[in-house]
């Protein structure tokens, strides 16, 4: 039987403008699925969890559905979804005796900035993946800022487009076409860091249930992104080439799912630092377009190459779709919290729309900033100089790494660029317990079993170059001998 949804005004936008919509269905569930299915635009209006939020109300045939006994529409004709309004003539729900809450996912990666900075004694850290502050001086960020409110004054300081300030992804689309990847600036979103990038990626295709592919270990922080969507994480290897692609295809095949996204961290990878070979671009593009998937491309670290050949953006590869995401906050000022996505403009538009529910705009002064600092040129000689800094302490960590650990059965990669080396204990001892010990000698990392959901790293640790001096890192590595002898 036929049924007819009839939207409010504010829903229509995202029902392709429609006012009227028509369902074969026979109750509220079956509704709710239908749209989910042909409007997801709408869905994300109206539904969480796959029901009728709260946040809308829904009449048949004049009556409210939240005093209806039955959510049966067998007989009815008209279904009518209206915005939720507080001072509405709508009766409020009775209270419920317990409020039902769903777990909401974090980051202990972020957790460890409070445990380092709550230690009372000098403490080494290899825990945060930031700049340095020696990078942070050479931007010159008071000289920029000055800069910009002397010219624009409270301009500057007043709200922005949601998408960002056109000249700057002017600079965003002109420096991925130097990289290979076809864009205009229309297909560029300023976003509050990549983390936020990351969360409207979420936002605009995923709804519950569906199942994202991610590296393991993996981006902590986009796990939990993914997890507080709804989406189901299967993971997958990591090796020196990144990715393990035809594991998997083979996990995927063996579970008999279809996964919705892909995402990958291709260059110097958070958290081993390894990069996804050029092969395997490829061999995941073709393995995305076979499952009619997205892939997300988080990658910001790039610029960060110290040895070989830089390889191209999986966007600009070709063979499936690709969300590519990146920031200035590991070559510029992170506290800024400017970074950025590259996408179809459709999907630019939707993401837009998603943002203006969460910041409205991305902090205009930060913009400007950012601007400044491209406009007087330099900005290539300024990552030269991030390479030179980082290389030295990436040597200056191998050559610690070698000389404190010798004989300890401990083992660790060799990245060609980033922030981090993937560090492996022996089997019988777990970075956890190493860590409570590692805190009284003064050290910090990040254990593995951080970067994963289900997967086993228990013994394994993210070890971050970037902070410390050349000096530091040599007694940090020192610190980390003296705390793993306790325990081995």
């Amino acid at each position: 039987m036929t049924v007819t949804v009839r939207l409010a005004a504010p829903l229509r936008a995202a029902a392709g403008g429609n006012t009227t919509l028509d369902f074969d269905v026979t109750d509220l569930p079956q509704l709710a699925s239908q749209i989910a299915d042909r409007y997801p635009e709408l869905a994300a209006r109206v539904l969480r969890d796959g029901a009728f939020g709260r946040f809308v109300n829904v009449f048949i045939d004049g009556e409210d559905a939240r005093f209806l006994a039955e959510s049966d529409l067998r007989g009815k004709r008209t279904v009518e979804i209206l915005p939720a309004m507080s001072g509405g003539a709508v009766a409020p729900l009775p209270e419920r005796a317990r409020r039902d809450e769903h777990e909401v996912y974090g980051s202990f990666i972020d957790e460890t900035i409070g445990i380092v900075a709550r230690q009372t004694r000098d403490t080494v850290s290899f825990a945060v993946g930031s700049p340095s502050r020696e990078a942070l001086d050479l931007v010159g960020a008071d000289d920029l800022a000055a800069a910009v409110l002397r010219r624009e004054g409270a301009t500057a300081l007043g709200y922005g487009i949601t998408e960002g300030e056109p000249d700057l992804r002017d600079v965003i689309a002109s420096a991925a076409r130097n990289r290979g990847v076809a864009a205009d600036a229309s297909a560029v979103l300023v976003s509050a860091g990549a983390l936020q990038a990351i969360d409207l990626a979420c936002r605009v295709y995923l709804r519950a249930g569906d199942v994202v592919v991610a590296e393991s270990p993996a981006f902590a922080n986009a796990l939990s992104a993914f997890r507080n969507h709804g989406a189901r994480v299967l993971e997958v290897p990591v090796d020196g080439e990144g990715l393990d692609v035809a594991e998997a295809a083979r996990r995927i095949r063996r579970l008999g799912v279809r996964p919705r996204m892909f995402f990958v961290v291709p260059n110097f990878q958070n958290p081993t630092g390894e990069t996804l070979s050029f092969e395997r671009r490829e061999a995941l593009l073709a393995l995305a377009a076979s499952h009619d998937a997205v892939v997300v491309e988080d990658d910001p670290y790039a610029a960060l190459r110290y040895r070989g050949v830089d390889l191209p953006p999986l966007a600009a590869l070709g063979g499936a779709e690709v969300v590519s995401i990146g920031t200035f906050s590991k070559t510029f000022l992170p506290g800024l919290r400017v970074g950025w996505v590259i996408a179809h403009t459709d999907v630019i538009a939707r993401m837009s729309r998603a943002k203006q529910t969460m910041d409205s705009s991305t902090g205009t002064l930060a913009q400007r900033i950012v601007l400044e600092f491209h406009r007087r040129g330099g900005a290539d000689a300024h990552i030269g100089r991030l390479r030179q800094l980082y290389r030295e302490k990436q040597d200056r960590a191998r050559a610690a790494l070698a000389r404190e650990l010798a004989g300890t059965g401990i083992a660790w990669n060799d990245p060609d660029g980033g922030f981090y080396f993937w560090v492996r204990l022996p089997p019988h001892v777990s970075a956890r317990a190493l860590l409570d010990v590692a805190l009284e000698e003064g050290v910090a990392f990040v254990p593995g079993d951080a970067f994963a959901i289900d997967a086993d790293h228990a013994n394994a640790l993210r070890f971050s170059i970037s902070a410390p001096t050349p000096d530091r890192i040599d007694e940090g590595v020192r610190r980390l001998r003296r705390a793993f002898d306790r325990i081995a």
